[in-house]
């Protein structure tokens, strides 16, 4: 971020008037040629308010006893943006317990261009776990005496034990450039690096490899299996459920679970038939809901009607890719704090229909990356990264069913059809529980097949109050999204650059 000569007046003032600024120590990491040395440090004699103590490392064995409350270490070769410590300052003013904050950066080619800004969501442990999405850009308050991360994987190593130190409380994000990365700096071998230096990873836990640099964390299942009722609503539209339960039946390793079709309805023989059919061979069950289609209803009766203790909720329009999906989804329940779990969902012709919902964009809620091309990573690789985020579809959404129960499950008055499921995950985030959604749980939806699109008067009327609704509940939430970010878009969520971006200069406020 270019500071202006007038900005350069404002923030002057600014921080005469903060008076007590946060003492900050630099630790450059040594390394790197003579040109990228002095690109770093002449960065850090242009902030905008100088560092406290820079120190430089001269041996990977080094420590250091830290002569300032804040430390950032930094590699030879990036640029620090001159109000980057302004931004530091201002956010410890906003949340001044804070123990670890984070600021986003962007990248720098061999000719000095800037290009590729990451804009990163607020604290997603998750995330962190799939790839190290903090990188440089971190600064940590410590005491004591302590060793520098040397290199991308010691740094990456370290943010994950200081993550198990604090509460999410305890760690902020600066929506705003703080460093400008040399693209040569830039590692995407998460598996590689946490293999050789994660000793203590939680009890059961596995890493694996995964395509794009990602790393896999594979949380155990408890010996004894919980068992899953798995809810689909459906009218008729045999050409439609046929595949979705046989694919459930013979492609689901899962093996304690509970089908329930819950019918709308239905008054075709042959969809009729093939309920008895599934009934005698499968036993699923096969719940009669005589009522006018209320998606919010119909799921809320299969959930009060289900045995298990953790409730899938499935849309008649799916069809299971990979056997594995729901004992990843499970793992995935089952950790602390989780309270719903969202899947990787596929148009038919095998493009992205659903990463995840981002809360705010196309006028309440839309879906991450959909279109996006099966193989291709998306935005700072987010589509193929398992991640917290605000909320999931219900198309499949995993949930326990005393959460859902004690939250009165889907709201059957304000929001019979649409954004029910996204008014679900709110109210779970808003009781002090983890939305998660996985790459690794796939399934194919052939998006409102059973129900179709709003088109008549009736139809386009209850879509409006709907939206109202959410709007006027859900106000300040719609307004940002914690796993998006205030610099990019909410026209949609493409994680293009917003036009105008939700974020205030403190020098300019």
């Amino acid at each position: 971020m270019i500071v202006q000569p007038g900005e350069r007046r404002l923030i002057d003032r600014l921080l005469a008037r903060w008076g007590n600024l946060p003492r900050v120590c630099l630790h450059l990491v040594n390394g790197g040629d003579e040109a990228s040395r002095q690109r770093t440090l002449e960065s850090i004699a242009a902030l905008c308010y100088p560092a406290t103590h820079i120190t430089v490392l001269e041996h990977p064995s080094d420590s250091v006893r830290p002569e300032g409350e804040w430390q950032w270490a930094i590699p030879v070769g990036p640029e620090l943006a001159p109000a980057a410590l302004v931004w530091l300052a201002h956010q410890l003013r906003q949340t001044p317990e804070a123990k670890w904050i984070y600021g986003d950066h962007d990248l720098l080619d061999e000719k000095g261009k800037r290009h590729s800004p990451d804009f990163k969501p607020d604290w997603n442990e998750t995330l962190l776990h799939s790839q190290n999405y903090v990188g440089w850009s971190g600064l940590w308050r410590e005491q004591g005496t302590f060793a520098i991360p040397q290199d991308g994987g010691e740094n990456y190593r370290g943010w994950l034990q200081l993550a198990r130190q604090l509460a999410p409380k305890d760690i902020a994000h600066i929506p705003a450039l703080l460093m400008h990365v040399p693209d040569a700096l830039v590692q995407h071998d998460g598996y590689e690096t946490l293999a050789n230096q994660l000793q203590d990873l939680p009890v059961g836990v596995t890493l694996e490899s995964a395509p794009h640099g990602i790393c896999r964390w594979r949380w155990p299942l408890p010996e004894q299996l919980p068992r899953v009722s798995v809810i689909i609503p459906t009218r008729n539209g045999l050409a439609h459920l046929r595949p979705c339960i046989e694919s459930l039946v013979q492609h689901t390793r899962y093996p304690n679970i509970e089908i329930m079709v819950m019918d709308n309805q239905s008054d075709d023989p042959d969809t009729l038939a093939y309920f008895g059919y599934i009934t005698r061979e499968y036993g699923v069950r096969v719940i009669a809901w005589d009522h006018p289609f209320n998606y919010s209803a119909i799921n809320n009766a299969g959930v009060r009607e289900a045995t298990g203790e953790l409730i899938c909720l499935l849309n008649n329009d799916t069809e299971v890719i990979n056997p594995q999906w729901l004992d990843e989804m499970v793992s995935h329940l089952l950790r602390p704090g989780v309270g719903i779990v969202g899947a990787r969902l596929f148009y038919g012709d095998g493009r992205v229909q659903h990463a995840g919902d981002a809360v705010g964009p196309g006028g309440c809620a839309d879906h991450f990356h959909s279109g996006l091309a099966a193989d291709e990573p998306g935005y700072q690789r987010r589509a193929v990264s398992a991640q917290e985020l605000s909320a999931v579809t219900a198309a499949c959404l995993l949930t326990h069913r005393q959460l859902f129960l004690s939250l009165n499950g889907l709201d059957e008055v304000n929001l019979p059809v649409a954004f029910n499921d996204v008014d679900y995950c709110l109210r779970v985030g808003e009781a002090g529980w983890r939305i998660v959604w996985t790459p690794f749980a796939e399934l194919y939806h052939h998006e409102s097949v059973s129900r179709g699109k709003d088109v008549t008067p009736e139809q386009l009327a209850r879509s409006q109050g709907e939206l109202r609704y959410m709007k006027k509940r859900w106000a300040q939430r719609l307004t940002h999204d914690p796993a998006y970010n205030p610099n990019l878009s909410y026209d949609r969520p493409d994680f293009s650059l917003s036009h105008a971006p939700n974020v205030v200069l403190p020098w300019t406020n």
